[in-house]
């Protein structure tokens, strides 16, 4: 989803009301943690309005651990400069310094013996009724369990946020294993604390383990939907600020071309089409592979289209209630580099590898949100976040 077509909408308090907005952070791994840092240090910086101060932040698997920052106490601009790698703030530092576990991911062996459909139920549920059928549901359900752990990742959020929960709203979506329901730590009737919410949303299927907890097994809720935000209304805001790296799907249309002239070109070749008016370079079930598996172009697309129609349907609905809608995605570059991420960390030298990268990733959030907010129909939306700031 293009950021300059979502226009605010309705939605402003009164003058002598109180403006509330609420923050949403999608998932999207370690690029999803730069861009939001990039996108609430630029927020801060160009209006003055504070993301901590958010009425809720609601921040799906990688964009939970960043909203826990936040709640934590972490200042936007400390987040950012943190996410390059710079020095921050006393105040900054002394909460990131109570975070003591490095983080690693363990491994548990895989028992193929004992190892089938990690969710059969779940598969079963989001295939009936057929008209309202959850294939993506029914091929997690299908995948075996995940073998990564997440004990550090937990234990690191436990101490950067020690009290069980945070004093405002903090919502963290998941996905309950046994029927593919989404559940709303923070919100619904769920006994966790912040660092156990997180660490499920972040149980990405069939890589980790599924997080247990009160007896109910939980998924990564991007499963559901990268970004949830669909969840801001009700409650109703004025205003709703949605940061997604993933979304934005200009590289799109470029792969569905090729993909339509690998396809052209295979039907001249067995006879039931035309050849194409250029015979391409390469023969046609090269380009295809190429295009389809070998630099994972579609793979990354097609995602991002899914994640892109998701988010469009999450916004007209919070747009219908007369709620104000500010989404920050990436534009062609942006998207280029935000894919480019795990190529990146791994080519890059030093004992931080993915610093440089994560560096990029946060100043092209910057950039975004500083030409969204320059745009003319997102200007009201800058004098609303202003007016937040107070």
């Amino acid at each position: 989803m293009d950021s300059n077509e979502d226009a605010a909408a309705g939605g402003e308090a009164d003058d002598a009301g109180r403006l509330s907005v609420g923050l949403v952070l999608s998932a999207g791994g370690a690029a999803a943690e730069a861009w939001h840092a990039g996108a609430v240090g630029a927020l801060q910086d160009v209006t003055g309005w504070d993301a901590r101060c958010a009425e809720l932040i609601l921040g799906t698997s990688a964009g939970a651990i960043s909203g826990l920052c936040l709640r934590a106490g972490i200042p936007p601009a400390d987040l950012c400069a943190h996410r390059r790698g710079e020095p921050v703030s006393d105040e900054g530092q002394a909460i990131i310094d109570r975070v003591v576990t490095p983080y690693r991911e363990g491994r548990r062996e895989r028992d193929w013996n004992e190892q089938g459909p990690q969710s059969p139920t779940m598969v079963a549920r989001s295939l009936l009724p057929p008209w309202q059928a959850r294939p993506l549901h029914a091929a997690v359900g299908l995948l075996p369990r995940g073998t990564r752990t997440t004990e550090a990742l937990a234990q690191r959020m436990a101490e950067l946020h020690p009290e069980p929960w945070p004093e405002a709203r903090f919502w963290v979506p998941v996905v309950r294993l046994s029927d593919g329901q989404r559940m709303v730590f923070g919100r619904d009737d769920l006994h966790a604390t912040a660092a156990e919410a997180v660490r499920a949303s972040c149980a990405v299927p069939a890589l980790f383990e599924p997080v247990t907890v009160d007896g109910q097994r939980y998924i990564d809720g991007g499963l559901h939907s990268y970004t949830n935000a669909d969840l801001m209304g009700p409650p109703a805001f004025d205003l709703v600020v949605v940061s997604s790296p993933m979304s934005g799907t200009p590289g799109w249309s470029k792969v569905r071309g090729a993909l339509s002239e690998a396809w052209t070109s295979a039907r001249a070749v067995v006879g039931l089409g035309e050849a194409p008016s250029e015979a391409p370079d390469r023969a046609w079930w090269s380009e295809a592979l190429d295009v389809a598996w070998n630099d994972g172009r579609a793979m990354r697309a097609a995602r991002r289209q899914w994640v892109d129609d998701k988010l469009r349907d999450e916004v007209e609905g919070l747009r219908r209630r007369g709620i104000a809608v500010l989404v920050l995605a990436p534009d062609a570059d942006g998207v280029e580099l935000v894919d480019a991420g795990r190529d990146a960390a791994e080519e890059a030298d030093g004992s931080d590898p993915g610093r440089a990268w994560r560096a990029e990733v946060v100043a092209a959030a910057e950039r975004a949100v500083r030409s969204v907010l320059a745009d003319g129909p997102h200007r009201r939306v800058g004098d609303l976040l202003r007016r937040a700031a107070g």
